[in-house]
C-alpha cells in the first residue's frame, strides 16, 4: 500500500510519471542501438524494463538493469540485426535502382510495396524483440495477424514523428517498447483465454445418463 501511495503522490500523477518512465527508456533504447546491429537487443532490453515497470510503476535501477539485459541480449540480438539491415539494404537498394531507371511505369506502387515489406521487417524483429526474454531467449515470435497490424500501426506512426522531427527519434524508442509489450500480453492473454476454453470441461448439457437417473430412486429409497 506504501508503495502505492508514493507512486501517485507526484504531481502530474501516475501516469504522467509512467510517461517519463517511458520517455527515459527511449532514451536507454536509442544508446543501445548506436551500433545498428544492436538495435533489436537494445528494444529487447527496453521492453524487458517496460514490463518491469507497468504492473508495478517506475523501479530503482533501470539503466543497470537495462545494461545487464542489454549484455544477455546481444549474442543473438546482434545476428537478428545484422539479418534485418541486410534485408532493409537490399530493399533500399532496390528502390534506388528503380528510381534510377528513369520514368518506371507504376513506380509508386513498387515504393509502396518495399516500404510495406521494410515495414515488416521492423514490426516482425521489434515482436521478437518484445518475446524475448533471460529464459526463452531469441525465438520466432507467434502468429498473430492482427497484433501485428496493430503493431505496424504504431511503427507508421513512430516513422512518421521521426520525420517530422529526427530529435524524436530517442523518444519514439520507447513508445514502441510500450506498443509492442502491449501487443504481446494482449496475444499472451488471448492465447491463454484460448486454452482455458479448449480445456474447460464441457456443461451437461446431454441426456441424463443411467447413473444420473438412478440418484433419485436411490435417495427415495434411503428416505
Amino acid at each position: 500500500m506504501a508503495g502505492t501511495v508514493a507512486r501517485r503522490d507526484t504531481p502530474y500523477g501516475e501516469r504522467f510519471t509512467l510517461f517519463a518512465e517511458v520517455l527515459w527508456i527511449g532514451l536507454l533504447v536509442a544508446a543501445g542501438s548506436l551500433l545498428l546491429v544492436t538495435w533489436p537487443a537494445a528494444m529487447a532490453a527496453g521492453c524487458a524494463a517496460v514490463r518491469r515497470c507497468v504492473p508495478d510503476g517506475p523501479s530503482p535501477g533501470t539503466a543497470r538493469r537495462f545494461a545487464a539485459d542489454w549484455r544477455a541480449a546481444l549474442p543473438g540480438g546482434a545476428v537478428v540485426g545484422s539479418v534485418g539491415l541486410a534485408a532493409l539494404a537490399f530493399l533500399g537498394a532496390d528502390l534506388r535502382l528503380a528510381a534510377a531507371a528513369g520514368d518506371l511505369p507504376l513506380f509508386w506502387l513498387l515504393a509502396l510495396a518495399i516500404a510495406g515489406a521494410a515495414g515488416a521487417v521492423v514490426v516482425y524483429q521489434v515482436r521478437m524483440a518484445s518475446a524475448w526474454s533471460s529464459t526463452s531467449r531469441w525465438a520466432r515470435p507467434g502468429r498473430d495477424p492482427r497484433g501485428s497490424a496493430m503493431l505496424a500501426g504504431a511503427v507508421l506512426v513512430s516513422a512518421v514523428c521521426v520525420w517530422q522531427l529526427t530529435i524524436l527519434a530517442p523518444l519514439v524508442a520507447g513508445v514502441l517498447a510500450l506498443a509492442a509489450v502491449a501487443v504481446d500480453r494482449h496475444f499472451r492473454g488471448a492465447g491463454n483465454c484460448a486454452n482455458h476454453s479448449a480445456t474447460a470441461p464441457a456443461s451437461p448439457t446431454g441426456p441424463p445418463t443411467a447413473h444420473t437417473r438412478k440418484r433419485p430412486r436411490e435417495g427415495t429409497r434411503h428416505a
